[in-house]
């Protein structure tokens, strides 16, 4: 997460419901699979359960982009609320950038939750 940025300590997941406006999220990740274990994203889907029992968001991890399209998407889409846009939206805004992808981030992996503030 760049050092501009204020955050807040959310701590869990089950505050995400809290969060009325704004989309940007860092926390620390700890899965054997994670790329990136403290990912700075927008979240594009609120907490979902899936059909296996677990508890899932969605959302694109900033850190993969170049700055300036990280800064583009921050300033068009970081004051709204999650699910109020979609990844369609952020792909047709970053012209198909192909290192802006959906990730999906399993909540029992998600530590230290902060809500950034743009």
């Amino acid at each position: 997460m760049p050092e501009k940025y204020r955050a807040t300590l959310l701590g869990t997941t089950r505050k995400l419901d809290s969060v009325k406006t704004g989309s940007l999220f860092s926390f620390l990740y700890n899965a054997r699979a994670a790329t990136d274990p403290n990912p700075f994203i927008i979240m594009v889907s609120r907490r979902w359960k899936a059909k296996n029992g677990g508890t899932y968001f969605n959302g694109v991890n900033l850190n993969d982009l170049h700055p300036k399209t990280r800064e583009f998407l921050i300033a068009e889409f970081g004051d709204l609320p999650v699910g109020s846009f979609s990844f369609t939206d952020i792909d047709h805004a970053t012209k198909s950038d192909p290192r802006c992808c959906i990730r999906t981030y399993n909540v029992r992996n998600v530590r230290a939750l902060h809500k950034v503030e743009v």
